[in-house]
């Protein structure tokens, strides 16, 4: 299956997916972006879903290979 096209993500998303991809924990996100871990995971979740990807492994890499994070805004 190739992902080709960014899914339209919440600027939240957006914001979770780049912590995310640099390897922070959702503990850590939620600290950073002063949320609930149980929110961070939600907004994980979702993007995982819009990317059509298996797990949160699987989004990441499909994420770098895709060269997602190059097309997103600055956190």
């Amino acid at each position: 299956m190739q992902y080709s096209v960014i899914p339209h993500l919440t600027a939240r998303e957006e914001e979770v997916l780049k912590l995310v991809a640099r390897g922070r924990s959702a503990k850590e996100v939620a600290n950073e972006l002063s949320i609930a871990p149980c929110t961070v995971e939600r907004h994980i979740e979702n993007v995982r879903l819009k990317t059509r990807t298996r797990n949160r492994a699987h989004m990441i890499a499909v994420v770098m290979r895709d060269n997602w994070l190059a097309a997103l805004p600055a956190v």
